[in-house]
């Protein structure tokens, strides 16, 4: 599970960053990681990528909570598969 959450982040790439390197969001995917396996809601899954990504990059996090909900919703469709 840890190599799809940090691919489905990269490829998301909620700061874009330029030239992407393979492990930065290495640190925010860790985390991610540990809030899927306690979620059961994309809802919740969402709210905790939001404010991860708001507490590591403050201002420079500009994505809607919205958004983190589709992301949250891919991950936890992988946790099913």
């Amino acid at each position: 599970m840890d190599n799809k959450i940090i691919e489905i982040i990269n490829k998301w790439n909620p700061i874009k960053i330029y030239p992407l390197l393979q492990d930065e969001y290495h640190f925010e995917s860790k985390h991610i990681m540990k809030a899927a396996v306690n979620s059961e809601s994309v809802e919740i899954l969402a709210k905790e990528i939001f404010n991860i990504f708001n507490q590591c990059f403050g201002k420079e996090f500009t994505t809607s909570l919205e958004e983190c909900e589709v992301i949250a919703e891919e991950i936890l469709r992988y946790k099913i598969e």
